[in-house]
């Protein structure tokens, strides 16, 4: 036993990984339920690492407890997090965001990467991610039905924007799902109500992200549903998958097909923006506003296609463009251009780009090593494709809108990363403990087994 598994045996060591794993059930259970939970869980994940960290030093640890992957990682973040701090910097301009005014958005990659070094020697059981998995796409299920009929509002949001709370909730019904397979292999007492909560949460969640219109982000669903389905080809019949997707396929074309529901008129109406914007010449439609914002960043990016115009530059700018008449009026009073990488290569051009795009390749490369490397151990894999689940979820979803640029969904995207990340730390020791003990474990047909336990 070396000195890092000797002192994941202490009591500090246990306390912090409880403490790591009620943050990470906190965190995903409310922050879609709770506008401001963000908040509150990650001012725990600071204190957490901090503590974190006084244990480390004091026991004289070296930072070759480290993985390579979590280099990695910390160094996609770092890089990320300092091309925006510098920008800021640069520009004097913090970050401006819809209805939250301005927020230090740049300092929240730095924390997560203090956090996850935290969590990978602090780790907690899966089980605290997907239970708040479950209970968050529950939640955000009920305040969708909730909001839709009885208040008769004409999109679920829950205070917040309508396209992060459709979408976050999107990614936790398909998180749910992973869930329910993860309770189901575990085969634990009641596992089969722990399955029924998981299938039910997903239904919330998937129901939740139809009743609030959000529809950029329903172009995951085919990349989320291939990714789920890989990971279920030798644990469920063939037959019972076909029946699943089948019954899915069926309650997604009921909803839509729901006159109140409002979705099929939202679907249309994309092929009407499409022509009202090309043949029409007319913006004045929500696909036309978001072509103008794509086109006034393309301006923007031209203008310094290697650094961008400043973090403070953009809103500017866009009432420039509008007076200019390069760009339409109607809805320029929205801080953010409707797509992180244009948003990205306006503000902060080629260079931020770069660091966004090889954050996302840090955390997909790293979650598909692992799903390759521990094909055999489902538990492992389970927690590598749901990684690869948020990493591509929110690439999908940043094409359409800034999701970096909102309080829940940047938050949402590093925190549901590093947790998972973090929790394969958990389940790979667990893995190789089982390993241990079965090739320590006698044969049966060895007639000197008895003998050699009695010993």
């Amino acid at each position: 036993m070396n000195k890092l598994q000797i002192i994941q045996k202490g009591r500090a060591s246990r306390t912090l990984s409880l403490l790591n794993g009620v943050i990470i059930f906190g965190f995903t259970a409310t922050l879609i339920l709770i506008p401001e939970a963000y908040w509150w869980w990650g001012l725990a994940a600071f204190i957490s690492a901090l503590m974190g960290c006084v244990v480390f030093v004091s026991y004289k640890l070296s930072p070759s407890v480290f993985t390579r992957d979590d280099y990695k990682l910390v160094a996609a973040l770092l890089f990320f997090g300092g091309v925006w701090w510098w920008s800021v910097l640069a520009d004097g301009s913090l970050p401006l965001l819809a209805r939250d005014g301005f927020h230090p958005l740049y300092l929240w990659p730095f924390l997560a990467a203090f956090f996850l070094l935290a969590l990978r020697i602090f780790t907690p059981s899966p089980d605290w991610l997907w239970w708040g998995v479950c209970c968050g796409a529950l939640s955000s299920g009920i305040i969708a039905i909730y909001e839709r009929v009885v208040l008769g509002v004409g999109r679920a949001s829950n205070g917040i924007n309508a396209i992060p709370f459709g979408n976050l909730s999107l990614l936790m019904g398909a998180l749910s799902l992973v869930a329910g397979i993860y309770f189901l292999q575990q085969r634990r007492n009641y596992f089969y109500g722990l399955v029924l909560l998981a299938v039910c949460a997903a239904f919330f969640g998937f129901l939740a992200s139809l009743l609030s219109g959000s529809r950029g982000g329903w172009v995951a669903i085919p990349f989320l549903t291939a990714l789920l389905l890989s990971v279920t080809t030798n644990l469920i019949a063939p037959k019972v998958r076909n029946i699943t997707l089948l019954l899915i396929a069926l309650f997604v074309i009921a909803i839509i097909a729901y006159p109140p529901s409002g979705i099929w008129v939202r679907l249309v109406a994309i092929f009407d923006d499409i022509y009202q914007y090309f043949i029409n010449n007319d913006a004045d439609t929500s696909l036309g506003t978001r072509f103008e914002f794509w086109r006034a960043g393309w301006v923007m990016f031209i203008e310094n296609p290697l650094l961008g115009i400043g973090e403070g530059g953009v809103q500017e700018r866009l009432e420039s463009l509008v007076t200019y008449e390069i760009a339409y009026d109607r809805g320029m009073i929205v801080p953010q251009l409707h797509s992180d990488i244009i948003d990205t290569l306006a503000r902060r051009g080629l260079l931020g780009v770069v660091s966004l795009l090889l954050l996302y390749v840090a955390f997909a490369t790293a979650f598909a090593k692992k799903a390759w490397q521990m094909s055999d151990d489902i538990s492992v894999r389970l927690l590598a494709i749901g990684g690869l689940m948020v990493v591509i979820a929110f690439f999908d979803f940043g094409l359409s809108q800034a999701m970096f640029r909102d309080l829940r969904g940047f938050s949402g995207f590093l925190g549901l990363s590093v947790a998972l990340w973090a929790c394969l730390g958990y389940s790979s020791q667990t893995s190789s403990k089982a390993r241990v003990l079965s090739s320590t474990r006698p044969s049966a047909s060895d007639p000197t087994a008895d003998s050699q336990l009695l010993q």
